[in-house]
């Protein structure tokens, strides 16, 4: 008898003690706080417009509720859609767009209390193009003994796109400069261009680049018997001629040619699918600072079975 009692005593006591902590985290959880949440915007624009004047691109939600629901909302990713091509939007240029608290989704017992900025300043600017040439900026002298013989961009105009008035005052594509220091042999390299607002775009799939070709009075070292590695997915492929050799200009302080040998490289580069007879021209890798004028023979005759 007196151990039933004990026991009721003691379930009593663990019985007590349970309920307090599930009332103290009841309590602690069902508090009021308030906290901040950063919201993304993403913009629908009409197809013939864009922004003259890039607008917020994120607001700020104030927000108060129960502590349990804190960090599941702070630490989702929420965005929110705001479609210019309303009727009403579409016949202004310039106007406001309100942010309404019930736009962001809430678990039950939280409020907004507040939206900061509360209205979006939206100005528009037809969307315009126009094609226009491209000019390459250089920097940098090409060493005494080199001059440049072939230049050409590629493309020589581009098409862009972005607001009227930006559009209407520019008249050529600048690239990024390139320093003539690095160019070597014939060769050709990308470029990027140099724009000076971020909403000019160009039309899909432009890549400019620009090819070259630097003579040289006299070469200063010239390398024979370099051998021809092939570039190719074919493994019966087969050439009369297995080396080459190379004109090369290198600066008064490179004379230790055998290092300069062990660096050089020249490729047959075989077109894939490719089968018989055909003439493959010969490509060289040198080290930098090294300008490469000549590769003898320019190109080879290839046999791909």
């Amino acid at each position: 008898m007196k151990m039933k009692v004990k026991m009721k005593k003691h379930s009593l006591k663990f019985i007590s003690v349970f309920m307090a902590i599930f009332l103290w985290i009841y309590v602690l959880n069902s508090e009021k706080v308030k906290f901040e949440k950063t919201v993304a915007l993403e913009y629908i624009l009409p197809s013939d417009m864009m922004f003259a004047v890039k607008p917020a691109q994120e607001v700020v939600f104030m927000i108060e509720g129960p502590r349990a629901f804190v960090k599941t909302v702070a630490d989702r990713e929420d965005k929110l859609i705001i479609d210019l091509n309303r009727q009403q939007s579409r016949k202004q240029t310039n106007f406001s767009v309100d942010i309404v608290p019930t736009q962001l989704s809430l678990p039950f017992g939280m409020v907004v209390e507040r939206v900061l900025p509360r209205k979006i300043q939206i100005n528009l600017e037809k969307r315009a193009s126009k094609v226009l040439p491209v000019k390459v900026r250089f920097k940098g002298q090409l060493p005494d003994e080199l001059s440049m013989t072939k230049f050409e961009v590629i493309p020589a105009e581009v098409r862009v796109f972005g607001p009227q008035s930006v559009i209407k005052r520019m008249r050529e594509i600048q690239t990024t400069q390139i320093d003539r220091e690095n160019l070597i042999g014939f060769n050709e390299i990308p470029v990027e261009p140099r724009l000076v607002d971020n909403r000019i775009t160009f039309e899909p799939g432009t890549n400019l680049r620009i090819t070259y070709k630097l003579k040289a009075t006299s070469a200063n070292l010239v390398l024979k018997d370099i051998p021809i590695r092939f570039l190719t997915q074919n493994k019966e492929t087969s050439s009369p001629t297995t080396s080459a050799s190379l004109k090369l200009l290198a600066p008064p302080g490179a004379k230790d040619r055998s290092n300069i040998s062990s660096s050089v490289q020249v490729w047959a580069d075989i077109p894939s699918n490719t089968k018989g007879r055909i003439e493959v021209p010969l490509k060289a890798i040198v080290p930098p600072g090294i300008h490469l004028l000549e590769i003898i023979p320019k190109s080879i005759i290839v046999n791909v079975k």
